[in-house]
């Protein structure tokens, strides 16, 4: 029997599923096989299957965590979920992920045993643009410390970007967006608000670190470069959140909110009590 066209599957979650054969269309209960699409960003939540599932992927990469461990499948690379051990799918590329399912025995949602939405987090994507000769030595940490920073504010599902880059180009992005002809430590560009809906990860924007700057601000107040780095990471990150420091009010609570990053004073807690927080560039 040739099947050239399957039965689509209602989703709520934005991925496209084709049954080609199973219990919604053949009426197979030994095996089903089905076409799915899934946009960046979806995940579902964690299931103990009865069913053995092969996935092969076609397009993109599809992320499967089997019993804590991770896994992540490829273009041509097949995949494989013994019955009995609890699954989590979901799609941490940037692109779609086209995959096939084959199920056995077919796929039945009874079978499936999925979990509760709510007890499985959406990771966070935290990618790092290096554009300094001293900035690969600090890609993988700085990374690392993204993800701390976003899970110690309790945020999940979110995209943040970090560049590392040299006092000429900040001062270049400083003088365009800000009209400030002039290096600095840390810049923040917000990403905005995306229409409701938006499949994918909550994209917080941009924070543009000078390591220049960095190494000159750490040899004179006695801090390593990570440190120093440290701090304008927190800083610039609580800015793409939406904290300020233009008011005494705010800028105590962003001031706490670095504290509660570093485990120690940051750049708004050393300005307020030097009494220049609206300085702050």
């Amino acid at each position: 029997m040739r099947l050239r066209k399957g039965k689509l599957i209602p989703r709520e979650d934005g991925k496209r599923i084709e049954e080609f054969i199973g219990a919604a269309t053949t009426g197979s209960a030994s095996a089903s096989v089905a076409r799915m699409l899934a946009p960046p960003g979806w995940s579902e939540p964690a299931q103990k299957p009865e069913f053995d599932e092969v996935v092969l992927v076609l397009l993109g990469e599809l992320t499967i965590v089997i019993d804590g461990k991770r896994e992540r499948i490829g273009p041509g690379e097949v995949g494989w979920v013994p019955r009995g051990r609890r699954v989590l799918y979901r799609n941490d590329g940037q692109g779609a992920c086209d995959y096939w399912s084959i199920c056995a025995p077919a796929f039945r949602p009874e079978l499936a045993h999925v979990e509760a939405a709510e007890s499985e987090p959406q990771a966070n994507h935290v990618t790092v643009q290096v554009a300094h000769a001293q900035g690969e030595a600090m890609e993988k940490s700085l990374e690392s410390l993204g993800r701390a920073y976003l899970e110690r504010l309790g945020l999940s599902g979110c995209e943040l970007s970090l560049s590392l880059v040299g006092d000429r180009a900040i001062r270049r992005l400083n003088r365009t967006w800000r009209k400030k002809d002039k290096a600095t430590d840390v810049l923040s560009f917000p990403a905005g608000d995306l229409p409701k809906g938006t499949p994918g990860p909550r994209q917080l924007g941009d924070v543009v670190i000078s390591l220049d700057t960095a190494k000159r601000q750490a040899k004179e107040y006695g801090r390593t470069l990570e440190a120093e780095v440290a701090r304008y990471l927190a800083h610039g990150l609580l800015h793409l959140l939406g904290h300020d420091h233009e008011r005494p009010q705010d800028a105590r609570k962003m001031a706490a909110l670095e504290e509660k990053l570093l485990g120690g004073s940051g750049m708004v807690s050393d300005a307020v009590r030097a009494g220049r927080a609206r300085r702050l560039v």
